[in-house]
């Protein structure tokens, strides 16, 4: 029986997708360059979405991370503070 052959390492070949991305990056961030100079309002138009996007970054870590958190604490006090209450009531 003839032997298998043995798997590659894969930590070993070139991150594709990391520079895939990167270069679509570079390719969009030149075109854009060129659409500027073609019309000077998508320059304009260009700042509104990155602070659009901004904003959306910073609502998501104000609301999906800290607050949520927060509330889930809260939430794990008052059922604690419920729990110790009706224990209480029970043993009187």
């Amino acid at each position: 029986m003839p032997k298998l052959p043995e798997k590659k390492n894969t930590s070993a070949e070139m991150p594709t997708l990391p520079l895939a991305l990167l270069l679509v990056l570079i390719c969009s961030g030149g075109f854009f360059g060129l659409l500027s100079m073609v019309f000077p309002g998508a320059a304009m138009l260009g700042v509104v979405l990155v602070v659009l996007g901004l904003l959306f970054v910073a609502q998501y870590f104000i609301w999906g991370r800290w607050l949520h958190a927060w509330v889930v604490k809260k939430d794990q006090e008052a059922t604690a503070a419920t729990e110790a209450a009706a224990k209480a009531a029970a043993k009187d």
